[in-house]
């Protein structure tokens, strides 16, 4: 075996649920794996549940997950160790003073034949088998993504949300200062979020136990373009006829000072939108589907009502000729699965309806949130997360001045750019933004971005082309080399760039640098190597 060589992953699972959860995990570091490894291979395990006999784990190093209580215990039958079980909140570094965490039930292995290999000041995450091949990870990370996937894709409609909307007016016409009010008093109750990032801390404790278990350099393709670490992108949702004739004025002074380009949703039947104010805002950005009333009701109709909605503003916005409409964002960020498959029905290429983290929704009005600020694809369409705070939130709900609101949305994005994801900042042409004596604030939040070198600015549409097209590639390895395919035959790899994490420790991933030409060998050598973090 060549020193230098990298290791080949062979990901497997009891069920095909959690092996394609396994796969979600590998495809989003965009790391090599494989299911049915070759014979002349480097092997690594990574299994949900026990292997089988013929996974020969003593041979082979293997990471075992285990799912459920019931494996637990057969593991410490087997091994003679024993069992802690408990509510924890694991916090694990990612970057340089960037961390996640979640809050989760953690089953931790006991025993002198253990070896700690991945812990933090208050438990083992990952332990191995003195005398073994064997690891042992204390989370099962794979039910914990599957069940925090599916909670972050609904949002339970409320009792009292379910009542307001049967009445026979929209909720728009209820004074909105009676309005906040009502949502202050919920968010007053909800509290602060214990986690940060818990979609986040999942994947780190993927990559970071391959990467020491293996002992080995993990080549992946980077999130996003050569030279660039993270990614914002700006969006409006254009909620009155006052904030199209005259807030979108003054964010477009802004925008094209900075020489940014945004994303501009509208629904198509609340107010009046002449052709000539849809051609302003598709020559300064894209234009983004936001419903047809935006009344609130969406989330509640049938499945065929959805989709004839979603596909009634698509037709509207698009019938001037000027503009092709391939986003959605839903009104008061309502979603489910059930409106994501109207939506893509409807024939739209991508949606940006789910927070992060909100701290109070809406329609539940609970603290709700997926969990990451990277993209993810549901059943075929790429879903962009808001991940920074919108503007509502902020100035009328939290009841921010401008200035503050703005060092707010600031601090959090310093945290998605140490994760390396995407800072989706919403703001209203509605609200204090979209006043002119507020430009020199607005300035001042876009110009942190337009002057960070790292930072890639795309509207919406972009960065969902850009995730489709990272999505379609893949890292082979062979004879001691890596490089990137594709999955088809005409894409272009221009922009992909390749790192090997050679390491993880108390600053999270430590990651070096390649010189190579796209479609080169990627090979270990001081020849190559350019700098790390």
């Amino acid at each position: 075996m060549e020193k230098n060589s990298y290791v080949s992953i062979t990901l497997a699972a009891t069920t095909l649920e959690n092996l394609g959860v396994l796969k979600d995990l590998a495809e989003f570091w965009k790391i090599p794996y494989n299911i049915h490894p070759g014979s002349e291979q480097v092997r690594f395990l990574v299994s949900s549940g026990i292997p089988s006999e013929d996974e020969n784990t003593q041979k082979s190093p293997t990471i075992i997950i285990p799912s459920g209580n019931e494996e637990c215990r057969k593991i410490c039958r087997q091994h003679g160790l024993q069992l802690e079980e408990k509510e924890e909140n694991v916090r694990l570094p990612v970057a340089p003073e960037t961390f996640t965490s979640l809050k989760t039930r953690v089953r931790e292995f006991q025993g002198a034949q253990l070896t700690p290999v991945l812990a933090t000041d208050r438990i083992t995450i990952l332990n191995k088998l003195k005398g073994t091949e064997s690891y042992l990870l204390s989370l099962d990370i794979v039910g914990e993504y599957t069940n925090r996937i599916r909670e972050g894709l609904e949002d339970p409609v409320s009792a009292r949300f379910r009542l307001v909307s049967l009445l026979p007016i929209p909720y728009s016409v209820i004074p909105e200062a009676l309005r906040n009010w009502s949502l202050r008093r919920a968010y007053s109750a909800a509290g602060e979020s214990e986690e940060n990032g818990p979609i986040e801390c999942l994947r780190t404790i993927f990559l970071a136990s391959i990467v020491l278990a293996s002992k080995r350099p993990i080549p992946r393709i980077a999130f996003w373009r050569q030279g660039k670490r993270f990614v914002m992108t700006v969006t409006h949702d254009v909620e009155s006829k006052k904030g199209l004739e005259q807030g979108t004025e003054s964010l477009l002074e802004v925008e094209k000072k900075l020489d940014i380009r945004s994303t501009w949703n509208l629904p198509s039947e609340r107010y009046p939108i002449s052709d000539e104010s849809l051609h302003r805002l598709a020559v300064a950005g894209d234009i983004g589907a936001h419903d047809t009333r935006h009344d609130g009701r969406l989330v509640l109709d049938s499945f065929d009502d959805m989709v004839n909605r979603v596909v009634q503003c698509k037709e509207k916005l698009e019938s001037s000729g000027d503009t092709i409409v391939v986003g959605f964002r839903s009104p008061l960020l309502q979603h489910s699965t059930k409106l994501l498959a109207a939506i893509r029905k409807a024939g739209y290429e991508f949606d940006s309806s789910i927070p992060s983290w909100e701290a109070l929704s809406p329609t539940s009005l609970k603290p709700h949130g997926i969990g990451t600020v990277f993209p993810l694809e549901v059943d075929g369409m790429v879903e962009i997360p808001v991940s920074l705070p919108q503007d509502h939130q902020l100035l009328r709900i939290q009841t921010l001045s401008p200035s503050e609101a703005v060092e707010q949305l600031l601090s959090l994005s310093r945290w998605i750019r140490g994760i390396g994801g995407v800072c989706v900042v919403l703001v209203h042409p509605d609200y204090e933004f979209g006043n002119r004596e507020h430009q020199l604030e607005y300035t001042r939040l876009l110009g942190e971005f337009r002057k960070d070198p790292e930072c890639d600015i795309m509207t919406l549409k972009g960065v969902a082309d850009w995730w489709r097209k990272r999505r379609s590639t893949f890292v082979d390895i062979s004879n001691g080399s890596a490089r990137i395919r594709s999955l088809g035959n005409n894409l272009d790899l221009g922009g992909l760039d390749l790192e090997i994490v050679v390491g993880y420790a108390g600053s999270g991933f430590e990651t070096t640098t390649i010189k190579t030409s796209m479609g080169d060998d990627l090979r270990l050598g001081p020849e190559n190597v350019t700098g790390g973090q």
